[in-house]
């Protein structure tokens, strides 16, 4: 078996899964945010909605928290 350094395995796969029209800033940045919460973009859907809705978690001026700022005013 052929020794082959992580650097360039990681590399070679990053080639070979990218898309044919190339990344767009949109999925790199959704790349990012998925692998600092300990996800891949492959954890998620195709069309993205659950991202969003795990944006939507994440952030705490969502509408979603309101009711909890209420009780803290």
């Amino acid at each position: 078996m052929a020794k082959i350094l992580l650097s360039k395995l990681v590399k070679k796969l990053n080639k070979e899964n990218t898309p044919p029209e190339g990344w767009t800033a949109e999925a790199k940045e959704g790349a990012k945010i998925a692998a600092s919460i300990g996800h891949e973009l492959g954890d998620f859907s195709d069309s993205g909605d659950d991202l969003e809705e795990l944006a939507d978690i994440m952030d705490f001026n969502s509408p979603r928290y309101d009711n909890l700022k209420k009780g803290k005013q």
